[in-house]
């Protein structure tokens, strides 16, 4: 688990309600918000008219209104009007780095050269600060990909990239033979790499904290006995865990006590407990009050990630990738483009189409809604996840998305806000603050032009984000994006002249 100590050490003359401070020596980094709107979610509560200091990349105080505040060398920041929020975290996403476009089964891709100073990796982290999202959560991708995120985390910590704080998940999954009903192949010997045995799925959460992973992400093709393995090995090990709940039907499948008697710490979908569901009630709305309870009895929080299932149910039913909000579609990569078209876009396929239960998808959608609004009602913490970059999912936009998708099942405007923020900052970093806007906690902040209690929607009027406490205001992260577009075209036209060109004789 990373942990964080919160030692202040402010050394700055006291910047009383009722006395104007003396000028003080501050290092470079330190910034002095005025004015401002502070929802610091941890309450009910909104604090009008206050003064945020910030040092050292944390809150180092709110003043009450009234009080001036004057710091040598800090950078004033106008909040007037504006609204001060916890950053914006994306708890299920999957990232575009160049790891995975080296680890691409492409060819035509994976012979990309993207140059030495990672301006594929920036830009996909910029396109996070734009949308307000301070915070990722990665659950796994390739090798290459694990590898580059790795990377891109200690950069970002230490102020080298600019981008969201990264949490790096390894995913854990066993070969889909070992858990199949009716196997197609014969099933390869286990391995740490794709364990079905205990000591295997022990020697993978081993390795993980050994290369420095943040959790770890059970996936569902994990027998019954490696799927218990990896939950108590997590747990010993300090990690938490978020991914899918076991497959079912299999002789050495898990069932669904089963399941909920070893929980995850949360669960990456609300459609994974629809899969559930779906075992002799057909989606029945019966089914839902049960499965919230076993919820609620097992202590896991859950990310529904509603605007995912939404997504795929528009490509069944349309035909077609569902249109990217506003103008972000010109910031989605190139390569990211390439795998929402056809052949690559398997949700467009026929195969996809043709596939056992297909029919159901939309009844699916709606269970999922309904659930989790269940979950919400009985308190099970829910947090905001995209699994961007799915087809028509762009990377930060579409927290925005999912935030209005739960405002929509019912979910007060504050709740959505902790669903996108504290809650998720509780399950991935809990030994570090409460991540609300308080003195003390790190400063990963979003500051609005609206207010985002009045209507949800106002989430999207980004004025600036503090990121790791380095304050980057709108129209300079939109100058960064402006400079990458040029690097993009040129990808792009690199991916058109070798997509066209002939492939050489073997």
């Amino acid at each position: 688990m990373i942990v964080h100590a919160l030692v202040l050490g402010l050394g700055l003359a006291s910047l009383s309600a009722t006395a104007v401070a003396a000028p003080a020596a501050v290092p470079a980094g330190s910034f002095v918000i005025t004015d401002v709107t502070v929802i610091p979610l941890d309450t009910d509560e909104v604090l009008r008219d206050r003064t945020v200091l910030i040092r050292d990349g944390k809150i180092a105080r709110i003043s009450a209104p009234g009080a001036r505040t004057r710091v040598e060398g800090a950078r004033v920041v106008d909040g007037r009007g504006k609204f001060l929020v916890p950053g914006f975290v994306d708890a299920h996403v999957h990232i575009a780095t160049e790891g995975a476009i080296g680890d691409s089964k492409d060819p035509a891709i994976a012979a990309l050269d993207l140059g030495r100073d990672h301006a594929y990796d920036r830009q996909v982290m910029l396109s996070f600060l734009k949308a307000g999202v301070t915070g990722a959560a990665n659950l796994g991708g390739s090798a290459g990909s694990d590898e580059d995120l790795l990377w891109l985390r200690g950069q970002i910590d230490e102020g080298r990239i600019d981008g969201p704080r990264l949490y790096v998940g390894k995913r854990i999954n066993g070969p889909r033979a070992a858990v199949a009903i009716k196997p197609e192949s014969a099933v390869p010997a286990s391995r740490p790499e794709a364990p079905y045995t205990a000591a295997d799925g022990i020697a993978a959460v081993r390795r993980a904290r050994e290369r420095g992973y943040d959790f770890i992400k059970p996936y569902q093709f994990l027998n019954r006995e490696t799927y218990r393995a990896v939950i108590e090995e997590s747990r010993r090990q300090g990690f938490i865990t978020t991914g899918h709940l076991p497959e079912l039907g299999c002789a050495s499948c898990a069932d669904r006590v089963f399941a909920f008697a070893h929980p995850m710490t949360n669960i990456a979908h609300s459609e994974e407990l629809a899969r559930f569901a779906r075992i002799g009630s057909d989606l029945s709305p019966k089914d839902i009050e049960a499965l919230a309870q076993a919820v609620t009895d097992s202590g896991m929080s859950v990310t529904p990630t509603l605007v995912t299932l939404k997504t795929i149910v528009e490509m069944y039913v349309q035909r077609t990738v569902p249109p990217v909000p506003g103008d972000w579609l010109r910031l989605v990569d190139p390569v990211t483009r390439q795998d929402w078209m056809p052949p690559a876009n398997r949700y467009l396929s026929q195969a996809f189409r043709d596939q056992e239960g297909a029919d159901r998808f939309s009844a699916g959608y709606d269970f999922a809604r309904v659930l989790t609004r269940e979950l919400y009602k009985r308190g099970v913490p829910l947090t905001v996840g995209t699994d961007a970059a799915l087809p028509g999912l762009a990377f930060g936009v579409s927290v925005q998305q999912e935030m209005i998708e739960l405002r929509e099942i019912g979910l007060s405007p504050l709740d959505v806000l902790r669903a996108a923020s504290i809650n998720a900052h509780r399950l991935f970093d809990p030994d570090a603050g409460s991540g609300a806007v308080r003195e003390g906690e790190r400063a990963n902040l979003v500051l609005l032009d609206a207010d985002p209690l009045a209507d949800i929607q106002n989430v999207s009027k980004v004025s600036g984000v503090f990121a790791q406490g380095r304050w980057l205001p709108m129209a300079e992260i939109d100058r960064r994006l402006g400079e990458g577009l040029a690097f993009e075209r040129g990808l792009s036209e690199r991916i058109e002249r070798i997509k066209g060109a002939p492939h050489p004789a073997h």
